[in-house]
């Protein structure tokens, strides 16, 4: 019986507890950031658009900008010498006709080799010669009016601290949005480079999940101003009109990775998803009108 009471007396306290974590007032959310500059919709390019030209190079982000995408996505990484470079792996591959670690070659080495179509997301597709793998500061320096969402790859500090100098010196803290799976670096980009807003890490999208679910997210302060979420991960439904409608009582702004058909576009933009994030930047663009 003791037992019994105890038990009895723990669940209790934790209805206690609960009901009174649901009558405390909501946290301040962050305000609006210049990254996002209006309730519009946005046509994010996966990779800088890779279903049309090979992702993560200079000329995809061009192309994707020319078949009008409002945003580039793109990933990093840190070569042997210190150049960051887009690259969504962290071998070279998967793409070009090399091969190779890059953390382990020089950005001379790496340049070696033409990059092409990914050989198992498009083994058909052909690329132009001449193709380069390129670092993020000639993204800057060519387009330096646009916006990007930049993946951290590495959990390394140094790769942060260098993307922190490079978006400080091209002045693009109001265009650059940096995100990463890994919460911990990011954690550190924040305290380390705070003028340059983030996305959450995922762990933090499952602190944000966790609590909207129990009905305690009007006591969740996100660290960042978005999440970036798919629809499905390894199987398990992760994105629901209920966990849109509980991001955006936290003012976060959601988009949608990775979506190619037109159909599933349809019913994102119907939902009222922020931005959808796609390999085919041509054929989102002609679902929705310009945003920017």
């Amino acid at each position: 019986m003791i037992f019994v009471r105890i038990i009895v007396v723990a669940v209790f306290s934790l209805w206690l507890g609960y009901m009174y974590l649901m009558t405390l007032p909501e946290v301040k959310r962050e305000a609006s950031l210049p990254f996002y500059p209006s309730d519009s919709f946005n046509v994010i390019a996966h990779g800088n658009g890779r279903a049309l030209l090979p992702g993560n190079t200079l000329e995809a982000g061009i192309n994707a900008l020319a078949v009008g995408a409002d945003i580039l996505e793109l990933d990093i990484h840190s070569t042997a010498d210190n150049h960051l470079v887009v690259r969504h792996d962290d071998i070279i591959d998967t793409t070009t006709n090399g091969s190779g670690a890059i953390a382990e070659m020089t950005l001379a080495e790496i340049q070696q080799y033409d990059v092409g179509f990914h050989k198992i997301d498009y083994p058909g597709l052909v690329a132009p010669k001449g193709i380069l793998v390129p670092t993020l500061e000639s993204l800057f320096q060519k387009m330096p009016s646009s916006y990007y969402i930049i993946e951290l790859k590495p959990e390394e500090t140094d790769s942060a601290d260098q993307l922190c100098v490079l978006i400080t010196q091209y002045g693009l803290q109001n265009q650059v949005l940096v995100g990463s799976f890994h919460s911990s670096i990011l954690k550190y980009f924040r305290v380390s480079c705070p003028e340059v807003p983030t996305s959450l890490g995922q762990s933090e999208v499952i602190v944000m999940i966790a609590m909207s679910t129990m009905g305690l997210g009007h006591l969740y302060s996100p660290p960042g101003i978005s999440v970036q979420l798919p629809m499905y991960y390894f199987g398990i439904k992760v994105f629901t009109p209920e966990i849109l409608a509980a991001a955006h009582d936290m003012n976060l702004r959601v988009d949608i990775w990775t979506v190619n058909d037109k159909e599933i576009m349809n019913d994102l933009i119907d939902m009222g998803v922020d931005g959808v994030i796609t390999d085919r930047p041509d054929v989102l663009r002609k679902l929705v009108p310009v945003s920017r």
